[in-house]
């Protein structure tokens, strides 16, 4: 990874973390905005694809690592209604997730490195894998607040005896 990759990894997963921080409503049709513009992103600057078991392994563990982690960022998300609208906020948690899954790539690296594998985790990689996340938390926060919305009007109308 070359110091250009690792300063321009360091600016998006600092405006990730700035992202998560702030209060989002939840629309449908943006909820994978993000996560489109990182895997188009990630994919214009390249993918290496490797040709061993082991460091296909290692990429099918990345893209695991980025599906478990969206689904418990979209599980733990803060998530709460006001003036008919539904919105969102990262955690502690949330953000602690997110900063575990990009240290893993990092130990991803470390592994190939030290068993001799030919797996270069590119900038490219380290994008998709965060879209693949974001994708799959957006998703999750998207069925989460139709769901709660659905609960929240059917008590109005229960107790407007509707």
């Amino acid at each position: 990874m070359t110091t250009f990759e690792l300063i321009a990894i360091i600016v998006l997963v600092g405006y990730a973390i700035y992202r998560q921080t702030r209060t989002n409503e939840i629309t449908g049709h943006d909820r994978f905005k993000l996560a489109i513009i990182y895997g188009i992103v990630g994919v214009c600057l390249g993918i290496h694809f490797p040709h061993t078991p082991l460091a296909l392994g290692l990429i099918g563990l990345s893209i695991l690592a980025g599906v478990v982690v969206g689904l418990l960022r979209g599980k733990y998300t803060r998530m709460w209604q006001e003036d008919g609208r539904i919105y969102t906020r990262g955690t502690a948690l949330t953000i602690g997730l997110f900063l575990a899954l990009i240290a893993f790539k990092f130990g991803l690296g470390t592994v190939a490195y030290l068993t001799h594998t030919p797996y270069e985790a590119s900038m490219g990689e380290v994008l998709v894998v965060i879209a693949i996340m974001l994708a799959v938390q957006g998703q999750l926060i998207w069925t989460r607040a139709q769901r709660e919305f659905s609960r929240t009007q059917n008590r109005e109308l229960v107790g407007a005896g509707r």
